[in-house]
């Protein structure tokens, strides 16, 4: 992760005025922010038979995240990403997809024993589709990051879930127009998918539950953006969290906004989520 001043309008050497290196991803990161919030997480995933490897497994240990579920895939390669910070806390992610997500080995059922909730993303749809199906039959509420994603990965892992949360971009790759359309065509294409959502940054959300109409969410007040990388995660880990305890809809949804919210306002991307004692506190002062 680079930070800069701004983004340059050509290509050009820019010099940069920070340097972190870390472990990201969606799942990933929300895995670390479900752990901040107080939850009890395990992260499940492929990966490469690299140098990488030690390194996830650190990172995890250090946040409080169960890494007996990691998976080594014997002669495949990790994900790597370059992401570039402005000053405003915007971001542009370069990502090289790893041959271990399209390689994995077998998923192993027994992974979900004893597991409450289920949050997962299409970066290893192989996994993800079997997660999904098998926690649909364990009855364990599901929730799907709809992410910017290929679209085929995206129709066969939508109607998989009960619960799927787009960000605008993704929103867009799945369902180009009207919001309001792009949320119904995620509930079109099967009957057990229970409620859509797309994130719209400081614009709130909205979310369409099954049999309803569209609702709107405004977002939280922040005094200062200073890093968007990782909010989203920091979203569907508030979201889960919620959607785990039983909250109706609105309430989760405010939960994993707030948890957005102060994970903007804090650097070196998904380090900065909150605790569950800071989303409280602001829920409670703003509350809508």
């Amino acid at each position: 992760m680079f930070g800069i001043e701004r983004f340059p309008e050509q290509p050009t050497k820019t010099p940069a005025h920070s340097f972190h290196q870390g472990v990201g991803g969606m799942s990933a990161n929300a895995a670390v922010a479900l752990a901040r919030l107080g939850a009890d997480v395990g992260f499940v995933g492929p990966m490469g038979e690299d140098a990488a490897a030690q390194v996830f497994r650190t990172h995890f240990q250090r946040e409080g995240v169960d890494v007996s579920r990691l998976q080594v895939t014997p002669g495949q390669s990790s994900s790597i990403s370059s992401i570039i910070l402005d000053a405003r806390g915007e971001r542009m992610i370069f990502n090289h997809k790893g041959s271990a997500l399209s390689a994995p080995s077998e998923f192993v059922p027994a992974w979900l024993d004893n597991v409450d909730f289920l949050l997962t993303d299409p970066r290893c749809p192989l996994w993800a589709a079997q997660a999904l199906r098998l926690a649909r039959q364990a009855g364990i509420t599901s929730l799907l990051d709809g992410d910017v994603s290929p679209l085929q990965d995206l129709q066969q892992l939508v109607p998989l879930a009960d619960w799927v949360a787009f960000s605008e971009p993704g929103l867009q790759g799945f369902h180009p127009g009207d919001v309001h359309q792009g949320l119904q065509a995620a509930l079109d294409l099967g009957a057990a998918l229970q409620v859509a959502v797309v994130t719209l940054g400081p614009r709130g959300l909205y979310w369409l539950r099954r049999g309803r109409s569209v609702q709107h969410l405004p977002a939280f007040r922040v005094a200062q953006v200073i890093d968007t990388l990782g909010a989203g995660d920091a979203f569907h880990a508030g979201l889960g969290l919620a959607l785990a305890h039983g909250m109706p809809d609105r309430e989760a949804l405010r939960f994993g906004a707030a948890t957005a919210a102060l994970k903007c306002q804090r650097p070196h991307g998904i380090l900065g989520a909150p605790s569950r004692h800071e989303v409280e506190a602001l829920l409670a002062a703003q509350r809508f």
